[in-house]
Formats: C-alpha cells, sequence, structure tokens
C-alpha cells in the first residue's frame, strides 16, 4: 500500500533510491523518540534500486523512506479506498505491516490492482438457479473506483517483480510449476518467526 499511495502520487517503478537507513522521528506522548528499520538482513547495502526491485526484494530501508514521503496517513487511506477494513494506525511502522489485516483483505484489496483500478466487493454465490435453470435470483458485487487505472497497472507490474526480478522474494514459487503462461505477482510477508 506504501508502493500503491506512490504510484497514485506520480512516481513509477523505474525510480531509484538508495539502500540506507530512513529514520522516523516522533512523540510518544512522553519523549520524543526516534525508529530506524532493519533490513531482514539486518544490514544495508548502499546500492540504488527501482522501486520494481525494492518491493520485490521486501528491501525495507527503501519502503519506509517511501513512507516517509508519503506519510503514514495518506498510506492508511489508500488501504482503506482499496478495501481494507480492519483499523490501520497511521504510524510509520504501518509501512512494515504493524496493523493486522486478513488474508480476505488482502486479497480484496489486491484485487482492486488486477481489476484496472476497480474495487470489487468479493462475493461467494452469483447467481441461484432452480433445478431447470430458472434463475431465482442473481447477486451483484458492489464495485467503485478506488484508484486510476494507470497506478493499478504500475502495481500489477510492481507485484509481478517478486516472480521476476533477480533476487525477488516469490521466485521459490518456480518450483510449484504452477505459472504454465501465467503471470504471477504477489508480496511476501514478514520474517518474523518465518
Amino acid at each position: 500500500f506504501v508502493y500503491a499511495t506512490a504510484m497514485e502520487n506520480g512516481y513509477t517503478p523505474c525510480d531509484e533510491y538508495p539502500d540506507v537507513p530512513t529514520t522516523f522521528q516522533f512523540f510518544d506522548g512522553q519523549e520524543n523518540k526516534t525508529w530506524t528499520p532493519q533490513n531482514s538482513e539486518g544490514k544495508y547495502t548502499g546500492a540504488m534500486m527501482t522501486l520494481r526491485q525494492a518491493m520485490a526484494r521486501s528491501v525495507n530501508s527503501i519502503t519506509a523512506n517511501m513512507m516517509k514521503m508519503m506519510g503514514p496517513e495518506k498510506v492508511a487511506n489508500t488501504a482503506k479506498k482499496l478495501g481494507i477494513n480492519s483499523p490501520l494506525e497511521a504510524v510509520p511502522a504501518l509501512c512494515l505491516g504493524s496493523s493486522d489485516v486478513s488474508i480476505y483483505e488482502l486479497v480484496n484489496a489486491y484485487g482492486t490492482f488486477v481489476n484496472n483500478g476497480t474495487w470489487t466487493e468479493p462475493i461467494f454465490i452469483t447467481r441461484i438457479e432452480d433445478k431447470y435453470g430458472n434463475v431465482l435470483q442473481e447477486f451483484v458485487p458492489q464495485t467503485k473506483e478506488a484508484m486510476n487505472e494507470e497506478s493499478a497497472y504500475l502495481m500489477v507490474h510492481m507485484l509481478k517483480g517478486g516472480t521476476e526480478e533477480k533476487d525477488g522474494t516469490a521466485l521459490g514459487l518456480y518450483r510449484y510449476k504452477i505459472f504454465g503462461g501465467n503471470e504471477i505477482g504477489g508480496k511476501t510477508g514478514t520474517t518474523s518467526n518465518y
């Protein structure tokens, strides 16, 4: 959602940023504090990476940098527009997934990207017929424009990076032989306790 917010604000998958520490300063109600997110390996390479490469490799420092530029409130608002209904605390750590959301909500929100920016309410039953094929009831999902089509397209390209970029965190999917001409994208989860 950090990267979706960036795409909505004129950034592109090709924009480059360095893998360096990003520090947030905040007041916790009692004192001024700082927070510098670590990469999963605990080090920074200093290398320049495109946003697509950074997302594909789950480089926390660049995600944090984007969060700092976008702002937690804007990122939380983007997530809500895309279908996240769980409470989201608009804090810097949101960029690394500090608020719990369900898989259902994530699939709902990610579906907006492949639907050209249109959020579509997930429904299980689309039609009920009697034994003669007569339609008794049809259910049409609610839809709404959640982001512009170009940003949605860029996010699909970004998400495919995990399976296409060197060192992409989803390259392991190839061992399951599920591609077969399909395009697959995704975002890996946390490294905490695997």
